[in-house]
């Protein structure tokens, strides 16, 4: 009953917190948002619409000028009476944003967008199409897509590789440990989209150990850290007998960069084949 009342507190402040908002001339003033989704944040930032932010995920770390914006807590459990408390006009969601009953309260108290999540090209033109729509940028919005497609092209014309090296994706999850990218993920995504067989098996993100790793003898090691600086190459002795270490592939950069499948995503494609092709851009 205790829990009932106080649910029923929260967001009885939460309503008067965004009924209290001032009125404004929707055709005039800018809108209040809040992202929720590292994404969501940087194509928010590629429209040129950063100004509008009034909060943020903590997924959300690009660009550099995202740090001074007030964190709304983790996208997959996001807390309804501290996102209303900053007044948004409009709250956009990544397609993993949660819990389902935090949602669905949101979506009672304000408008709530929630973004496409497909992870390929198609879905990120199609998550600047909608956010550019949200935020009455629509010709921004195609102007970035045509500089994403040039930024494609420029890809695609270093594929198809001659001979895709076996790759083994690990995500560096700070104090959740190193676990391995199987099918499923957007590590998979991400190798499909360049034709980069995976060496691991299974589905899902799964923890892995060294000799493990050693015995996949991937050529190629990518590596994701959620928390910058959080992979220690010394701490994984035995990764230097696998042939991606003797020949110098193994990359490791940020996660939102490699798997965020946002305005980054022909950086991140070209990061990976810099190191396949032995043009540096590797740890």
């Amino acid at each position: 009953m205790m829990r009932k009342v106080c649910l029923s507190l929260a967001l009885c402040a939460a309503c008067w917190v965004h009924a209290g908002a001032p009125p404004r001339d929707s055709a005039t003033a800018p809108k209040r948002v809040v992202a929720a989704g590292g994404e969501i944040t940087e194509i928010v930032y590629a429209l040129e619409a950063g100004d509008r932010l009034v909060g943020v995920d903590t997924t959300s770390n690009y660009p550099a000028e995202v740090a001074a914006l007030p964190k709304v807590g983790y996208v997959r459990a996001l807390p309804v009476e501290g996102i209303m408390s900053l007044r948004p006009d409009v709250i956009l969601l990544a397609g993993e944003a949660g819990p389902p009953q935090a949602v669905s309260q949101l979506q009672g108290l304000t408008q709530v967008e929630s973004i496409d999540s497909r992870w390929s090209r198609a879905g990120l033109f199609a998550r600047v199409d909608r956010i550019g729509e949200v935020l009455d940028h629509t010709d921004r919005a195609a102007s970035l897509k045509q500089s994403l497609q040039h930024r494609f092209d420029q890809v695609d014309q270093r594929l198809p590789l001659a001979a895709p090296p076996r790759t083994l994706f690990l995500l560096s999850a700070g104090r959740r440990g190193t676990q391995v990218a199987g099918a499923d993920t957007q590590a998979q995504a991400l190798l499909d989209d360049l034709g980069l067989p995976n060496a691991a098996a299974g589905s899902g993100f799964k923890p892995v150990s060294a000799e493990a790793l050693v015995a996949l003898d991937p050529e190629l090691i990518i590596v994701a850290e959620t928390v910058p600086g959080s992979f220690h190459r010394e701490d994984w002795p035995l990764l230097e007998q696998t042939r991606a270490a003797r020949s110098g592939r193994v990359l490791v950069a940020d996660a939102m960069l490699l798997l965020g499948f946002g305005p980054r995503m022909p950086q991140a494609l070209n990061r990976v084949l810099d190191v396949v092709q032995g043009k540096g851009g590797g740890q």
